[in-house]
């Protein structure tokens, strides 16, 4: 897993897996989902980290198997 914050963009990636994304979701105000093709979770994205307070249920955020 890699973290990464970009502070032009005031956002913060965190890479779960290598796969390719396939299809993003907004998972709730500011938060976006990547999934690949076997829709499991890739990838999120938190988007104004600075701005906001974001309380993320990731157990929600994550679909199940």
């Amino acid at each position: 897993m890699t973290i990464k914050y970009d502070s032009e963009t005031d956002s913060i990636y965190m890479v779960l897996s290598a796969d390719i994304v396939v299809e993003s979701e907004e998972a709730s105000k500011d938060v976006i989902v990547d999934y690949n093709d076997r829709d499991e979770v890739v990838a999120i994205e938190i988007l104004n980290v600075k701005e906001n307070n974001h309380n993320i249920e990731l157990p929600l955020v994550l679909k199940s198997a």
